[in-house]
């Protein structure tokens, strides 16, 4: 189901810092920003998955399934170079991942089959994982860094304009 936007007219009130109320009608300009953090972090999916934006969308979708249930348990992992070993991921199936996604099952099995071939996604009983290796090769360390200083910028803007 997808939510259509409400027209919003009334300015909303936000506390910058020093707790002072600020306008935070500033929607075209966060739009802005927003876009531009968007578009630099597709662009780190596509180089994620090979330089084909749907396998790095699926893989991002298996990443998530795989290490979801870390976010809850502790922070061991959430160091740039404190990868989830193998072990302590969960397998996926496709059909999930399909579902998440909202494509269909057979596109989502295809690009999956092609990423295993490639080496990027391995297949266990329970489902589809990727495994500790691709997040310590360097050019995904150099994805961690590149996403994570994107969002630091989006998080950095949206505080000056006094939104945050």
């Amino acid at each position: 189901m997808i939510h259509q936007p409400t027209d919003q007219t009334a300015p909303v009130q936000s506390r910058s810092d020093a707790g002072a109320e600020v306008s935070a009608d500033n929607r075209r300009a966060v739009v802005r920003i927003g876009t531009r953090w968007f578009l630099e972090c597709l662009a780190n999916v596509r180089a994620f998955g090979g330089g084909d934006i749907l396998d790095g969308l699926i893989m991002l979708s298996i990443t998530d399934a795989n290490t979801r249930h870390l976010n809850l348990e502790d922070d061991r992992y959430n160091g740039a170079r404190d990868v989830p070993p193998d072990e302590v991921r969960r397998p996926v199936s496709v059909y999930v991942v399909a579902r998440e996604l909202g494509m269909s099952y057979e596109t989502t099995r295809r690009h999956v089959q092609r990423l295993i071939k490639a080496g990027r996604v391995e297949r266990h009983e329970s489902g589809v994982l990727i495994p500790e290796r691709v997040f310590t090769a360097p050019e995904t360390l150099l994805l961690t860094t590149r996403t994570y200083t994107t969002t630091r910028k989006l998080v950095d803007a949206m505080r000056e304009m006094g939104v945050l």
